[in-house]
């Protein structure tokens, strides 16, 4: 009688917490995220097409997120391109991308979608939950419309 007692308190306990439903069809899976600054705002792009832009990283998120057509879904994220510039902003970016992302410097300009389809093929070795710093990160370059990793 007990147990059946608690199945049902622990019904109940779930029905009475408000749940957050998602329309799947409206997820824009991220599969990278690029992080450089432009002007003084803090601009970010991802393969999906999509970027927002703020002052620092939360306001360009927000600004990601409101312009998005759909549920920007950074858990899909594996790549982050992060310029030079912008490498103040990496502690911020542990908040929203997961810890094994992995990294590597690039400057502004680089097609994220075509970025993500060539660092599939040549994953820079650092995580984001391993990176100490910008300086020794290998860097995504594009040479004659061609990307490297260096």
């Amino acid at each position: 009688m007990k147990r059946i007692l608690v199945y049902i308190l622990a019904a109940a306990a779930a029905l009475a917490i408000p749940m957050e439903s998602i329309d799947v069809g409206k997820l824009q899976p991220v599969g990278l995220v690029q992080v450089y600054k432009e002007k003084g705002n803090v601009i970010i792009m991802t393969d999906t097409g999509d970027f927002g832009k703020g002052d620092q990283v939360s306001a360009a998120f927000e600004d990601l997120e409101r312009t998005t057509a759909g549920v920007v879904f950074l858990d899909t994220a594996d790549y982050l391109l992060l310029s030079a510039d912008a490498a103040d902003s990496l502690p911020d970016l542990s908040v929203y991308l997961k810890p094994g992302v992995r990294i590597c410097l690039a400057d502004g300009g680089i097609d994220p979608a075509q970025a993500a389809e060539f660092l599939n093929v040549h994953r820079p070795p650092t995580k984001l939950r391993d990176c100490e710093g910008i300086q020794n990160l290998p860097k995504l370059e594009q040479e004659n419309g061609r990307l490297k990793l260096k």
